[in-house]
């Protein structure tokens, strides 16, 4: 449940600066929850195969690292968004047909 919240808050974070720099969110957004997704996947299944870990027992010793992981990966995703120059809004529409 939190995860969800948490996905929530960042892609709103996201559309805001993306809304700020006349970008398009969309693409954040996707960047976010598969970035997301796959470094919590793959670090579960990693904590997994390299280590001893009893999936009925240890499951929550497993998923925290891998919520915490995450969470800096969409810290990441925010801060690279940061970091991309504001487009001008006539660059915006640059693919529009002009008649």
């Amino acid at each position: 449940m939190l995860e969800i919240l948490a996905i929530g808050y960042f892609t709103k974070k996201i559309r805001t600066i993306a809304e700020e720099k006349n970008i398009k969110p969309s693409k954040w957004i996707w960047r976010l929850v598969l970035t997301w997704f796959g470094v919590e996947i793959a670090t579960i299944v990693s904590i997994f195969v390299f280590t001893d870990a009893d999936i009925e027992n240890d499951i929550f010793i497993v998923v925290l690292p891998a919520l915490i992981l995450a969470a800096v990966s969409a810290f990441y995703t925010i801060n690279q968004l940061e970091k991309e120059p504001q487009v001008l809004s006539k660059e915006l529409n640059s693919d529009a047909i002009e008649i």
